[in-house]
């Protein structure tokens, strides 16, 4: 579409406000798309929330997605069986009509059969429909717990999961191993249906002749052994064709996020050159599945067609022997065609069997991800006096509660690991609040009262002040998709670039002198207000205006324990050294830990703290320990910490 289409639409479409009883507009302007029902099933609505919890095995979690899943599946089993029952009874009654045309040629004899036939033909039209309804109801009850599971359980436990599990593999678990395991769900109702028709074909055939009817039932297990034999195969190579396309989908995703940096290296080439070997590896994993996939679907389509003409054969020998008349030779002929159709059935879902184990194993990798905090071990006689000192019991490190306090280490990465374990990422590591364990406080009392803010903080998409301001407003209403279109579009419209965010006075002007803090007057200039909305990552700024409104955000929280890392890094000096002046009058009196280098930002802190490894470890997990502390100018008399400082200062 080009901008002059996407620029039309915009101008002749208005979207259709959230309550139409309290918008004084004038009439929005829809395209109708179809006749849709007031309220759907609750099988065909997504949950607010994951129905069960996620089971830590393949096994046990399919087995509670067919529990959870029992009402579609039971009654698409019944509507798919009388679908294949209106089909499978048409060669019966044709059968009929053949033999009474031969006998008494073309008479009103014909009439019920033929009404009979265009019956059934009808009955499976509108049959099938419902049909399709509640099979589709299957797969969403396969497939929705699937994604909004392993989506709930991210969200939920994101830096559990990114530690034991890729972001490929996890983009993958939640699309394509979710879509397996709602296909699981969608055969299987179109296996029970398929097998409950061809029961009643069986006794119908037997009934005709045994023979044929023995020649028929016999073959069909034949024909599944066959398929059966390459399911193994099929599953190994499978899991490691997912297990390849994880690790590609790991590498696409590293590249998008970090497109801008590669380019500014120009490490385009070594990009593309890791990109070609997995996809040459992906390739190589999809090969081998090809071959057998190929070989499973020249059995699944040839053996049906020997067994159709090794009945065909034998009906004809009966037909000229005079076993069988004319009509149930074609009746038997229309059986052997019908029951192809549950075999494929029960051949795709031996098939989709082997695909949705795989995508269960997934499911269950990100399930048994075990969270890296809990509230097992609270104290409840514990409370949290948030203005005493914060002391690292690993490294042996106070930091004076009520001062702002730089760390300082020629290992950046050392002191930023010891910030970040001040808000209790886990729980392996000790630290204390005016002497009390954080460990043995509730998680939510600990979220409120230390806040980390990291050197590589994420923004949202949304409004500014949601962004500012976080779970102290009301979220916003959902955009529809030309607004979406628009904002996206870069288009001037201020209709669609705003949103509605019901703000109150106290609210407002804690989000402005947030922004004042952090310097931060030109977003709200680039953005039109409070109002103005961010795009994915915020993309629609730049980085350092995307650093001070991590920053904003993090003074708006107004916590007792503030911990910044690294956050003028992306600044220029005039700007940092107003960002230091305010940040320091805001916080006056809380306590306020920065992780910096930078000598505007250390003289404006109460007692800076020189940190050294005490170890050769190259990871930040080395342990580290303090050298010095005193004021910014105290240090300076240290060639240790200068050289510090007047590195990360690029003298």
């Amino acid at each position: 579409m080009t901008r002059d289409e996407l620029d039309e639409i915009l101008m002749n479409t208005t979207p259709v406000p959230p309550d139409a009883s309290t918008s004084a507009s004038s009439p929005a302007t829809t395209v109708p798309v179809t006749w849709a029902p007031r309220r759907w099933p609750a099988f065909l609505t997504i949950a607010p929330q994951p129905r069960t919890p996620l089971a830590d095995r393949p096994g046990r979690y399919l087995a509670s997605v067919l529990r959870d899943a029992w009402l579609p599946l039971l009654v698409g089993a019944v509507l798919t069986a009388l679908t294949y029952l209106s089909s499978g009874l048409i060669p019966t009654v044709l059968g009929r009509v053949v033999d009474h045309g031969m006998s008494h040629g073309l008479s009103a004899q014909l009439v019920p059969g033929l009404i009979a036939l265009a019956a059934l033909g009808v009955a499976g039209g509108l049959v099938g429909g419902v049909t399709e309804l509640f099979a589709f109801g299957s797969w969403v009850s396969g497939w929705q717990p699937s994604v909004r599971g392993v989506g709930y359980r991210l969200g939920l436990r994101s830096r559990a999961v990114t530690r034991e599990v890729s972001s490929g593999d996890v983009v993958s678990t939640a699309t394509s191993d979710a879509d397996s395991i709602g296909a699981l769900m969608y055969f299987i109702v179109t296996v029970i249906g398929s097998l409950i028709s061809t029961v009643v074909v069986a006794i119908l055939m037997l009934r005709m002749d045994t023979g044929l009817g023995l020649l028929v039932l016999l073959g069909l297990p034949v024909v599944l052994l066959g398929v059966g034999t390459l399911l193994r195969p099929l599953n190994r190579r499978m899991s490691v064709q997912r297990e390849e396309q994880g690790r590609l989908t790991t590498v696409t995703t590293d590249v998008v996020a970090g497109l801008r940096v590669l380019r500014g290296i120009g490490g385009e080439d070594v990009y593309a050159a890791r990109y070609a070997e997995q996809s040459a590896k992906v390739r190589a994993a999809g090969i081998k599945v090809a071959s057998t996939q190929a070989m499973l679907a020249a059995i699944r389509a040839g053996a049906p067609m020997i067994l159709t003409a090794l009945v065909v054969g034998a009906s004809a020998t009966a037909a000229l022997e005079g076993r069988i008349t004319a009509g149930e030779f074609v009746t038997f002929y229309g059986y052997t065609t019908f029951l192809i159709w549950p075999l494929g059935a029960l051949a795709d879902l031996m098939q989709f069997m082997t695909r949705a184990w795989v995508g269960a194993k997934k499911v269950a990798r990100v399930a048994a991800v075990e969270p890296l905090v809990r509230d097992d071990d609270v104290d409840p006689a514990a409370v949290l006096d948030p203005t005493g000192d914060l002391v690292d019991e690993a490294s042996g490190v106070r930091l004076a509660g009520g001062r702002m306090t730089a760390l300082v280490c020629a290992r950046p990465a050392l002191s930023a690991a010891l910030a970040e374990r001040l808000g209790r990422p886990d729980d392996e590591a000790a630290v204390t609040l005016s002497g009390t364990d954080l460990r043995r406080l509730p998680i939510e009392q600990v979220r409120r009262a230390v806040v980390v803010s990291g050197a590589h903080a994420e923004a949202f998409a949304g409004p500014l002040a949601g962004e500012v301001l976080g779970e102290q407003v009301e979220l916003a209403a959902q955009r529809g998709l030309v607004e979406l279109m628009t904002l996206h579009a870069g288009t001037d419209r201020p209709d669609a670039t705003r949103a509605d965010v019901p703000l109150t006075t106290a609210q407002a002007e804690s989000a402005y002198r947030a922004l004042e803090v952090a310097v931060a007057g030109d977003v709200l200039d680039s953005l039109g207000g409070l109002e103005g909305q961010l795009t994915e990552k915020a993309r629609n700024l730049s980085g350092g205006q995307r650093q001070r409104l991590a920053l904003a955000r993090a003074v708006a929280r107004q916590a007792p324990v503030l911990v910044l890392i690294e956050p003028t890094s992306a600044l220029d000096s005039h700007t940092e050294d107003l960002v230091a002046q305010r940040l320091r009058e805001a916080r006056a009196g809380l306590t306020t830990v920065v992780v910096t280098s930078s000598p505007l930002l250390l003289s404006r802190c109460d007692e800076v703290i020189l940190l050294e490894a005490v170890d050769a470890e190259p990871a930040a997990s080395a342990r580290v320990g303090e050298r010095a502390r005193g004021t910014h100018h105290e240090l300076s008399q240290l060639d240790a910490y200068t050289d510090v400082v007047e590195r990360g200062a690029g003298a």
